[in-house]
């Protein structure tokens, strides 16, 4: 922060110490002309801190719309067509090799915005239409190419039940 003016804390003790510093009596009381460059200095910290205050607030500002700006592009990014693949491998932080519903295999950079943990290999993932950029991960059960039964999906049936009514709808022949 010292390359636009602003002090950090411990500059600004060093500089409460100056020279200007009030000299006090042996009672600790201030003298005279000491109070008024006392008070002087206190004005100026005062000053200098509003400025930082005001600082402050604009670039909080200004670092606010910036956000919802990043925020709309994202959206902007995922509401294009998107493509299905299946994750392969990661490459590096940024990139990774996909291969695609649409035939090859890609090497295609990574939204920052990704959870890298559900990034694993074999996991169905979504890219933009037009970069093949991966834009999201998509959850196990949207994954169209794997029809499994899970585990809350089990039938309630045993094999022996199903071996009971095979017996059961033979008919005897005598």
């Amino acid at each position: 922060m010292e390359e636009i003016g602003v002090l950090v804390s411990s500059e600004l003790k060093s500089q409460s110490r100056s020279p200007h510093q009030p000299s006090t009596s042996s009672e600790g009381v201030l003298v005279g002309d000491d109070l008024y460059i006392h008070y002087k200095n206190l004005q100026k910290q005062l000053e200098f801190l509003q400025v930082q205050e005001d600082y402050i607030k604009d670039e909080l500002k200004n670092l606010r719309s910036e956000y919802l700006y990043a925020q709309e592009e994202v959206k902007r990014i995922q509401s294009v067509p998107l493509v299905i693949g299946q994750f392969l491998e990661a490459v590096d932080q940024n990139y990774g090799i996909v291969g695609s519903t649409m035939g090859p295999n890609y090497y295609v950079r990574i939204l920052s915005t990704i959870d890298r943990e559900l990034l694993k290999p074999n996991s169905s993932v979504a890219l933009h239409k037009h970069s093949n950029a991966l834009v999201d991960v998509l959850p196990p059960e949207a994954d169209s190419s794997i029809a499994m039964l899970s585990a809350d999906e089990k039938p309630d049936i045993s094999y022996a039940d199903i071996g009971l009514c095979v017996l059961v709808s033979r008919p005897t022949h005598l």
